[in-house]
């Protein structure tokens, strides 16, 4: 008999080699001055960019504090990839804009992601496919329901945490 597999430990480490092929194929198209988090805020502004961003919305979607946001769009903007501007209605806002920069990077990553994915559903069928992603969203929403629980607070958190 075998060991039981757990979750956690298995997403943790299909996450970890899709990482590692990702920036390894991102750094052979010489890409690589971006960190996975920054691509995933480029392609978040890209597909954005009908409407503002702020970095409040950056800080929401990708659940990350406030000074790491502040920093990596710091970083960002010395690169060249994004830019503020500040907002008619509201001096004190600054909105986070794509420069032409970003948008043709996003566009890059975006073509080796869609690459990747290919080679990731290789010998998968669709009803295959959307079972994983039925799975998938079960576990994010259990995830989500026992943060909800921990951020309670009391006896819920430390029995599942």
């Amino acid at each position: 008999m075998g060991t039981k597999k757990a979750v956690g430990p298995q997403i943790h480490m299909l996450d970890h080699m899709i990482t590692k092929n990702l920036m390894y194929r991102v750094k052979a198209a010489g890409i690589d001055e971006l960190t996975l988090m920054h691509g995933w805020i480029i392609r978040y502004l890209y597909e954005n960019r009908e409407r503002d961003i702020f970095q409040k919305d950056i800080e929401k979607t990708f659940s990350i504090g406030r000074s790491t946001v502040t920093n990596i769009i710091q970083i960002l903007e010395k690169k060249g990839y994004v830019r503020r501007e500040f907002v008619e209605h509201d001096a004190r806002l600054k909105k986070v804009m794509l420069t032409e920069k970003g948008a043709k990077s996003h566009e890059g990553i975006e073509t080796l992601v869609t690459k990747l994915d290919a080679v990731l559903e290789e010998g998968i069928s669709q009803e295959e496919l959307a079972l994983f992603f039925q799975v998938t969203e079960k576990i994010r929403e259990n995830v989500i329901k026992q943060k909800l629980e921990c951020q309670k607070g009391g006896i819920a958190c430390l029995e599942h945490c």
